[in-house]
C-alpha cells in the first residue's frame, strides 16, 4: 500500500508543477497578445464561480492545509494577494515547498486516525486516508482543472499533456 505522505507529495508535485507550466503559458500568451494579464486572470466560467487566481489559491491551500492537518501542525497562512501570473506561479512553488517539507512520518501517523475536518459550520470525521482521497486530492484536481479550463477557453495553447506533466 502506498503511504499517505507519498500520495500527497506526488500529487502535489505533479499537479501544482503542471499548473505552474500552464500559468507560464498563460503569461506568455498575454504577453504575445499585448493584453493586460488581468484580462485573462479575471475570467470565470459562470458569475458565481471563482476567477482563475482564486482557483489557484484554493488548489494550493488545499494541499498545504491538508499536509498541516494530517501532520498535526499549525495551519499555514498565505495571504490571497496574487494578481499576476508570476505571483500565482510563486504561490504554487511555495505550496510545493511547504508540502514537501512536512515530515512523512507525521503525515503517515494519521492514516487510520479519525480526524475532525471542518466543513462550514460542522465537522466531518474522516481518517487521514479518507481525508486525503476524498477531500484533499479531489479539491486539488478540481481547482487545477478549473484553472486549466479557464486558460484554455481563452485560447491559451495548452493540452492534456500540459495538465499531466510538471513543467
Amino acid at each position: 500500500m502506498t503511504s499517505v505522505s507519498y500520495q500527497l507529495k506526488s500529487a502535489t508535485n505533479q499537479t501544482l508543477g503542471a499548473l505552474k507550466g500552464i500559468l507560464a503559458k498563460g503569461e506568455a500568451y498575454a504577453s504575445a497578445l499585448k493584453c493586460e494579464e488581468s484580462a485573462l486572470l479575471s475570467q470565470r466560467f459562470y458569475p458565481d464561480m471563482f476567477a482563475l487566481p482564486r482557483q489557484v489559491q484554493i488548489a494550493c491551500d488545499t494541499v498545504t492545509r491538508g499536509a498541516a492537518r494530517l501532520a498535526g501542525k499549525e495551519m499555514p497562512s498565505f495571504p490571497d494577494t496574487e494578481q499576476t501570473f508570476a505571483e500565482l506561479i510563486a504561490r504554487c512553488q511555495k505550496a510545493i515547498d511547504y508540502v514537501n517539507a512536512v515530515d512523512d512520518a507525521a503525515i503517515d501517523a494519521t492514516a487510520r486516525t479519525t480526524l475532525q475536518i471542518p466543513m462550514g459550520q460542522a465537522t466531518m470525521p474522516m481518517t487521514g486516508e479518507q481525508y486525503l482521497s476524498g477531500f484533499i486530492l479531489t479539491n486539488l484536481h478540481f481547482h487545477a482543472a478549473m484553472a486549466y479550463g479557464l486558460l484554455r477557453t481563452q485560447g491559451v495553447q495548452i493540452g492534456k499533456r500540459d495538465y499531466l506533466v510538471p513543467a
